[in-house]
């Protein structure tokens, strides 16, 4: 076809699909697709057309086919499932590169087991870097996939319990300091001690144990304070090591389809991601999400909403009120079921002035708010005028019903009420049921992690016993709400539990309410199921409009970044007839600012 001619095809078809203003030659064209696109204009689609680093046209194969020039790389789907890349909502990609790199020894607590995960990671480690982490025995008394029943391994004896024996010959070049999930326990191999100064004769510091064997020899184990001694030596871990970690972190997120990912931002790791970024590297856009005690330098600094570009950008103050439910720290009105003198506790961050034994004690009659204004107060009074919104972790009911009272307290006070604030809820894991209604009313962006139903369940009754799980990741009635929905990993877990970056198991979760392996049979209060088309949204079109991004991406229109992912399996489909099947579906293209980042295989 003449050059005129192929300008003259763009310009009809263009009229008639949407094609840009400026309509540039098309770069990438995906053909014969079943395009999911979330866009309320045009939901679904056959093709689209990539110019640059921008969507062109979606439309039938007919019509973006006549788009395509003889330049233009052209995909055939072959019917596979196409629809906006995903974007997880609540990252810890620090954490997610040590796992990867490092060692997972969450489902671990047997000796060989142990053994063998030390020595892979020393396999990928350069000599001398530290082993740290691993969060060893998580599933050892709640067998994974189970919805409540205990393995029955600790019956009769204590926890599994390792030695520096299982561990010295395979890293005699690699110091070793890794935990129990419960951080009850820690053990370090013959390395680590040795340059921590620790021997025979070192005493027991107060608070702390190093615990010898029936000879006087150490066995590697260290209790409570003792376990500082080791943690003191450990140096920061190298810039490449931290670049290493961030690439197998990006490495996940394409084979999962993940084109953004929200973060928990420390300097450090701005400062790879800048580097990766310098190197062409980035195959995720990274969304940075700072502690919100930085806002006294950021705000000074004039960092403000919107700051940085679409790669890296700043989208809000990270903060926590209360702890995880994984170590039995999320904060409740009643006493834990398993263990009646505990009520969860407070972070240190949210503590009012002086007040810190009277925040402990507060019943139910009180409001946080009634107290001296704590120091969560006073960092997001200095973050508004910025325009970056606070994103608060909260997890149980008296834990929400804190946040929700200084939310309420804060945007009564400066007229945001009714504002587009789009501030959040951080993981509204538990929530009392006369709260629910406060998330709709307060226009608040509820962040939550539906995978944490899948795996979360296997203890969850036992906590907190079955009347207050009916508030338990209660999805449906905090959309019913009028809570925006987002999705997120919180990958790569809590100290108790593994949560993989891949959304098909969060869509798994929110549609089925059951564990990897089904049960319970009918869902685990199936009435708090989500759609498969609501669930979607929650991990693309929903967070990208929560971090004020919604004019570039979340939905597959003209205009918008082409972050596209697409998989062997119609996901709509699956969700519908049988959730199961998604967690078998698999991305054959991740695609990121018109880039094809990652390919699979049918």
């Amino acid at each position: 076809m003449r050059k005129s001619a192929i300008v003259a095809a763009i310009v009809l078809v263009s009229a008639a699909i949407g094609y840009g203003r400026q309509a540039a030659a098309p770069t990438v064209v995906l053909v014969n697709g079943r395009v999911y696109t979330l866009d309320t204009a045009r939901p679904w689609a056959e093709a689209v057309a990539i110019a640059g680093s921008r969507i062109a046209a979606v439309g039938t194969t007919a019509e973006v086919r006549a788009l395509a020039t003889p330049a233009a790389r052209v995909i055939d789907l072959k019917g596979a499932f196409a629809l906006p890349g995903f974007n997880d909502a609540h990252v810890h990609i620090d954490s997610t590169g040590a796992l990867l790199v490092g060692v997972n020894l969450l489902d671990v607590h047997e000796p060989t087991a142990f053994t063998n995960r030390i020595r892979e990671a020393a396999g990928r480690l350069p000599n001398g870097a530290w082993i740290t982490r691993g969060e060893w025995g998580a599933y050892e008394q709640w067998a994974a996939g189970s919805a409540g029943e205990t393995s029955g391994k600790t019956a009769g004896k204590g926890p599994f319990t390792p030695s520096r024996d299982l561990v010295d010959a395979v890293t005699p070049g690699h110091p070793v300091f890794v935990n129990r999930f419960d951080r009850s326990m820690y053990l370090a191999n013959s390395l680590a001690l040795k340059l921590a100064g620790i021997t025979e004769s070192t005493p027991n510091p107060p608070n702390g144990e190093i615990v010898k064997d029936s000879a006087g020899r150490l066995t590697g184990i260290l209790k409570g304070a003792a376990a500082d001694i080791v943690r003191r030596a450990i140096p920061p871990i190298p810039f490449e090591q931290r670049l290493t970690q961030v690439r197998a972190v990006l490495e996940e997120a394409r084979q999962g389809g993940v084109t953004t990912m929200q973060d928990l931002t420390s300097g450090d790791q701005l400062r790879a991601y800048q580097e990766l970024q310098r190197r062409g590297e980035l195959t995720a856009r990274i969304m940075l999400r700072p502690t919100l005690d930085n806002v006294t330098h950021t705000a000074a600094l004039g960092i403000s909403r919107g700051f940085g570009d679409e790669w890296l950008r700043y989208i809000g103050y990270k903060a926590w009120v209360d702890g995880i439910m994984g170590s039995s720290g999320a904060m409740f009105f009643e006493p834990y079921t398993h263990d009646p003198k505990n009520k969860g506790l407070l972070r240190d961050i949210m503590r009012p002035e002086g007040q810190e034994a009277a925040a402990m004690s507060m019943t139910a009659a009180q409001h946080y708010t009634d107290f001296p204004p704590g120091n969560l107060e006073k960092l997001i009074e200095q973050a508004i005028p910025t325009g970056i919104p606070p994103h608060v972790h909260a997890i149980g009911d008296k834990g929400n019903r804190i946040l929700l009272d200084v939310y309420e307290k804060l945007l009564t006070k400066h007229g945001l009420t009714n504002a587009d604030h789009r501030w959040r809820v951080i993981h509204a894991q538990v929530v009392h049921p006369d709260d629910f209604a406060r998330f709709g009313r307060l226009k608040l962006v509820a962040e939550i992690n539906p995978y944490h139903v899948s795996d979360d369940m296997r203890w969850m009754e036992e906590r907190i016993g079955p009347e207050r799980s009916r508030g338990a990741y209660a999805f449906r009635k905090l959309k019913d709400s009028g809570a925006v929905l987002i999705f997120g990993s919180d990958s790569p877990g809590t100290n108790a539990a593994r949560y993989f970056l891949n959304p098909v198991y969060g869509l798994y979760a929110a549609t089925s309410r059951q564990t990897l392996t089904g049960e319970p049979k009918g869902g685990w209060f199936p009435d708090q199921r989500l759609t498969i088309e609501e669930a979607i949204e929650a991990y693309t079109k929903g967070p990208a409009w929560a971090s004020f991004e919604e004019g570039v991406k979340g939905v597959l229109a003209p205009g918008m970044l082409a972050d596209i992912a697409v998989f062997d399996t119609d996901l709509v489909a699956a969700g519908k007839s049988d959730p199961a099947r998604l967690l078998k579906a698999k991305a054959l293209y991740t695609i990121a600012g018109g880039r094809v980042v990652y390919t699979g295989q049918r």
